[in-house]
């Protein structure tokens, strides 16, 4: 083989690799993508807003914050507190009410979430008076105003409103916020978990939703939404 030739195979072999190389970087990539999404969609199922297009303030520029134009009037409800008292989202009118969905044996996005909650709380300072921090269960059947009152009192999350129902009852409101929730298998102890929409919405003191914010968003931007609005 001439030197020629040995300089055109070896060049053959340089870009065969250089190729392979990009193809399989390029399937890693891919794979690492696909995994990114499952494990999201498994800690945030439901995190596609399910609302119509329309009341996106921007689609193009989501941020994790979603203006709802115009304002949609949300449906009366009634269950129980963590004191075990009948409570009604119309009995929260004249505040700002932000309402998430979870339950107490969640392992990891409810307990941020509450966390966030307390965060926002906090950076309010005396201007909180103004908002109602509400936690509704996914999950009745364990817990009870009982178990609520207790978790809320173990992880200090005074200001915050825990409200459980039959399961029935809280599918149905959830359905104009676009909530999903299904029960994973039990276990051989009986204990499971459940999956369901994560993130929180805001209601005017009117009872309207104008806000929705997706889980994982940074509390300083509710904060911010906050202030301003109690603010105008």
């Amino acid at each position: 083989m001439t030197e020629a030739q040995q300089a055109k195979t070896n060049i053959r072999s340089y870009l065969l690799r250089r190729i392979q190389l990009g193809v399989i970087s390029a399937l890693l990539v891919g794979i690492a993508a696909l995994a990114m999404a499952i494990v999201y969609g498994r800690m945030n199922p439901g995190a596609d807003l399910q609302t119509d297009s329309s009341h996106r303030s921007d689609a193009s520029e989501f941020d994790g914050s979603i203006i709802i134009d115009p304002p949609l009037a949300m449906p009366d409800f009634t269950l129980r507190d963590q004191s075990n008292k009948p409570l009604s989202l119309s009995d929260l009118r004249d505040n700002y009410v932000l309402i998430t969905f979870g339950y107490t044996n969640c392992p990891d996005v409810c307990p941020l979430t509450l966390n966030e909650f307390r965060r926002v709380r906090n950076a309010l300072g005396s201007s909180s008076e103004g908002v109602a921090f509400v936690f509704i269960s996914v999950d009745g059947e364990r817990d009870s105003p009982e178990a609520l009152r207790n978790y809320f009192a173990l992880r200090e999350l005074d200001g915050i409103i825990g409200l459980s129902g039959e399961e029935d009852r809280v599918r149905a409101l959830g359905t104009d916020y676009g909530l999903s929730f299904e029960m994973t298998k039990p276990d051989k102890r009986g204990g499971y978990l459940v999956n369901h929409t994560a993130g929180s919405f805001l209601l005017d003191p009117r009872g309207r939703w104008i806000r929705r914010y997706q889980f994982g968003l940074p509390s300083s931007r509710i904060v911010a939404d906050l202030e301003g609005l109690l603010a105008s």
